[in-house]
């Protein structure tokens, strides 16, 4: 349990940084409603994970029916956020509806890339081994 709270805040901060790197290099070229619609998106996607990996570690004390319904409902308020997330940013001219949908796929892509590039390490982490192919 401790290594996936680990993992869990350790995925957070690099959400947050890569965010912040896109930010700033969007800001700097002066495209402010893709970078405010990035920032909106990241949060909403980071608050989802980190309400996910609640969801799931509480999810483990309960039954198996009552867990099925509690994280059933819970997947359904996180995309009901989603959606609000998106509807604001076509509701809202001062929001970037692209940059927003970028920022709530951001944690999807850096999942896939650190599973792509780096499932030696991350299974290590988690006590598995594998061969090297």
């Amino acid at each position: 349990m401790q290594e996936f709270m680990s993992f869990k805040k350790n995925f957070v901060l690099l959400n947050a940084g890569i965010a912040l790197g896109v930010v700033t290099f969007l800001l700097l070229l002066g495209l402010y409603q893709p970078a405010i619609g990035l920032i909106l998106g990241t949060a909403v996607a980071v608050l989802s994970f980190w309400a996910h990996g609640n969801v799931l570690t509480r999810a483990f004390s309960m039954s198996s029916g009552r867990a099925r319904f509690y994280v059933f409902f819970n997947f359904l308020i996180r995309y009901f956020l989603y959606f609000l997330a998106l509807a604001a940013t076509l509701q809202q001219s001062e929001l970037h509806f692209l940059g927003a949908a970028g920022g709530l796929l951001l944690p999807r892509i850096v999942i896939f890339i650190f599973y792509t590039f780096r499932v030696q390490e991350i299974a290590a982490a988690f006590g598995k081994k594998y061969p090297d192919h």
